[in-house]
């Protein structure tokens, strides 16, 4: 990735003598923009462009150009490729559009081309996107005629057209980027590659990410947890709703909606979800300048009654406390603060406040020991006074600092026009329009903050699971049958392989023999039908429980066997079970998700699971903490913990149950949707029960299984360029 994102020597193949044209405005763009290696045209038809030679292919530019734009036309973009290749280009940008975007045959030419590049070894960006921006090379090798500012803050853009858009709000709102890129449709270089490079790069400390989907979610979890610790991750996804639902077969296929795992998958890794673009940047603004704040404790120093109002709801609408001052805190304020002012939180320092009022009052504030961050707002009077009170400002959030304050603080000018940071010394205090957004911005870094004093998560592995034998009775059934629901017999070898703690149980289609395998159990017992096809028992009537001798046995399966007549069920069967006493009903389920790959949800369950809408989800493979986090989000966690004089429940067996369907989702890619519902958690130190399971199997496409494979295969391709050949993982 150094090799693409922070060249030396560049080419623009399909540079253009036209100044409109997409391959000369590039051109120009590196030029004007002060990238100092050399640049090469490449033309055809050209001698020269824009006082540069020209040169005719990139099979004649000088052996291993780092990085080639490529801006011709789609159905010339291959043989550019191969150019490239011959001369040793060590990387690729692809501006051109016509590719993956425009249907089954621009996919498979964008599938030709990605093989064409990895074939000669070189990493690319696009096609379909507007180029990537490096600051600190002073390199703008796109079509955007923005050049933001240099600043500790990288972005990417899945959508090039709103990059151009991102671009000119981050010069307006003065965030200084060091990196960012356009990935476009994201054939090779995605929104993952990036992090990675990111999170080693000494000129990023915050990154921003603009998503419209996810390649491999699994691999994009990772790697926030990871880089979360140290970088924040603030990301747009867009595409909040789904037009229409699929239809679902399973009671946690039909609950997941994406965009609720979008914020769960967030908050489990600690990336920051901002709601629009101005939010990423106000987030952006006071994490790139600011220390995170300790706590949620919220001071506010204002020259007007009105903000500072403002400023106290949206604090505490976004989850912040404003607390009251105490004694001592208010007693330094009124020894320069006018009568009129008022000394609580708000601090009202009234119209007339000069700059000496807000130098003191802002040192006073962050010296209190009852905040944990400071919010100051500003609303012109006498606007011949405005430059020495945004000095003064900053003056004393440079005071604080060198009295050993390590809190945020957060300017809000009103009716003001500069937008600019407040810069003193190192210091640069982040400058918002409105309370709200400064609130926002600072609850977001708040619970940022949080995020990172929890203990990381681990993986857990489990030494007495039989993965080969569930992914061979799978794939059997699979071979067998076609996109299917396992059998009672296939359903129960899968669970006992990774010893999910199934409720003992024997089925039969003669009413007598129910009886004597009830008999066998011990009363009382439940009685089940099973059917081919049959998926949701209790909406037919297909379940009889209490049952508490032979007779009732009897006559509740001679029942089933009518009701399975009466639906033209085939392969009718009774299932008997013995009838667990007390615990809290639970589900746990899994499903494939085209966007995230493999989700684990939990919640309440029982017949209403549905309409409770109680299940949560996790992408797999789950952390412990994961999985803990995911029960206590559930209301289910009410009654886990002992509710009304219930007894504690076994949580660490539900953790470890969502930890060992986690490893069978991720184990096991061609499960669809698996079932657990009801799972009785029963007293501490009792365990947990699963009393119905379903697993349905499909097999998995091909862009599924590459993204598989990129899970447990590092990929190792060497890279030519001007110093030789290059290893990267």
């Amino acid at each position: 990735m150094k090799i693409l994102l922070e060249p030396r020597s560049i080419a623009v193949v399909g540079a253009s003598r036209t100044e409109s044209a997409v391959g000369r405005r590039v051109l120009d763009a590196i030029r004007k923009d002060g990238f100092e290696g050399p640049i090469y045209p490449v033309n055809a038809h050209a001698t020269s462009i824009a006082g540069l030679p020209c040169w005719r292919s990139a099979r004649d530019l000088p052996r291993g150009v780092d990085l080639a734009v490529i801006c011709v036309p789609a159905g010339a973009v291959l043989d550019a490729v191969d150019a490239c290749g011959a001369s040793g280009v060590g990387s690729l940008v692809v501006i051109t559009a016509g590719f993956g975007e425009t249907g089954k045959a621009g996919q498979s030419l964008q599938d030709a081309l990605r093989d064409r590049a990895r074939s000669y070894g070189m990493r690319m960006v696009g096609p379909n996107c507007m180029g990537l921006i490096n600051t600190r090379l002073k390199l703008n090798a796109s079509f955007s005629p923005v050049f933001p500012p240099s600043g500790p803050v990288a972005l990417s853009s899945q959508s090039g057209a709103l990059g151009l858009a991102i671009l000119e709000l981050a010069t307006e709102r003065h965030v200084g980027l060091s990196t960012f890129v356009s990935i476009g449709n994201k054939a090779d270089v995605s929104s993952n590659d990036l992090l990675e490079y990111w999170e080693d790069d000494p000129d990023t400390s915050v990154i921003l990410l603009y998503l419209e989907s996810f390649g491999n979610p699994r691999k994009f979890a990772e790697l926030a947890r990871r880089i979360g610790r140290h970088k924040p991750i603030i990301a747009v996804k867009s595409g909040r709703t789904r037009a229409g639902s699929r239809a679902a077969g399973s009671h946690t296929a039909a609950l997941a909606a994406s965009d609720a795992v979008v914020d769960e998958l967030f908050r489990a890794t600690g990336v920051i979800r901002a709601g629009t673009i101005d939010e990423m940047f106000d987030v952006a603004a006071c994490l790139a300048s600011q220390p995170l704040p300790t706590g949620r404790r919220v001071g506010v120093v204002t020259n007007a009654g009105g903000p500072g109002i403002l400023a106290v709801d949206a604090c505490e609408g976004a989850g912040l406390s404003v607390v009251e001052f105490s004694p001592g805190t208010r007693r330094q304020l009124s020894e320069f603060l006018p009568a009129s002012a008022s000394l609580g939180n708000p601090v009202d320092m009234v119209a007339s406040a000069g700059p000496d009022a807000y130098r003191r009052a802002i040192g006073v504030a962050l010296g209190a020991d009852e905040t944990d961050a400071l919010i100051v707002i500003y609303t012109p009077v006498d606007p011949s006074h405005s430059e020495a009170i945004l000095r003064a400002i900053a003056a004393g959030v440079i005071d604080a600092r060198h009295a050993g304050s390590r809190k945020p603080v957060l300017a809000c000018l009103m009716a003001y026009a500069a937008t600019r940071p407040l810069m003193a010394e190192s210091e640069q205090v982040p400058v918002y329009a409105f309370p709200e957004n400064a609130a926002r911005a600072l609850a977001q870094a708040a619970s940022y903050g949080a995020w990172r004093k929890l203990a990381p998560g681990r993986y857990r592995s489990f030494d007495d699971t039989g993965v080969e034998t569930a992914r061979k009775i799978c794939r059997s059934a699979l071979a067998a049958r076609g996109d299917t629901w396992l059998t009672s017999r296939e359903l129960h070898q899968v669970l006992d392989a990774y010893r999910v703690p199934l409720v003992h149980e024997a089925e039969t289609s003669d009413p007598v023999e129910a009886a004597d395998i009830a008999s066998t159990f011990g009363f009382p017992v439940v009685a089940k039908l099973n059917a081919v096809g049959l998926v949701h028992k209790s909406d037919i009537g297909g379940v009889r429980t209490s049952l508490r001798s032979a007779n009732e046995v009897k006559a509740a399966a001679t029942g089933l066997l009518e009701v399975a007549r009466a639906h033209r069920l085939t392969g009718a069967r009774v299932v008997i079970q013995p009838m667990i006493a007390g615990g809290v009903e639970t589900m746990i389920g899994a499903l494939h998700d085209p966007l995230f790959g493999s989700l684990v949800g939990f919640g309440l369950g029982g017949t209403d699971v549905e309409i409770e809408q109680d299940v949560h989800f996790r992408v797999a493979p789950m952390t412990d903490r994961d999985a803990m986090d995911l029960i206590g989000e559930s209301r289910a966690h009410i009654k886990l913990a002992g509710q009304r004089g219930r007894p504690v429940a076994d949580m660490r067996a539900v953790q470890d149950l969502l930890l060992r369907v986690s490893a069978l989702a991720a184990d096991i890619p061609e499960l669809r949707e698996l079932d657990l519902n009801p799972v009785l958690v029963l007293p501490d130190g009792s365990g947990c029960k699963v009393v119905d399971a379903r697993i349905r199997i499909a097999a998995p496409g091909p862009a599924e299984r590459a993204s598989l494979e990129d899970d447990h295969e590092d990929r190792t391709m060497v890279l030519t360029g001007s110093t030789g050949p290059r290893t990267q993982r």
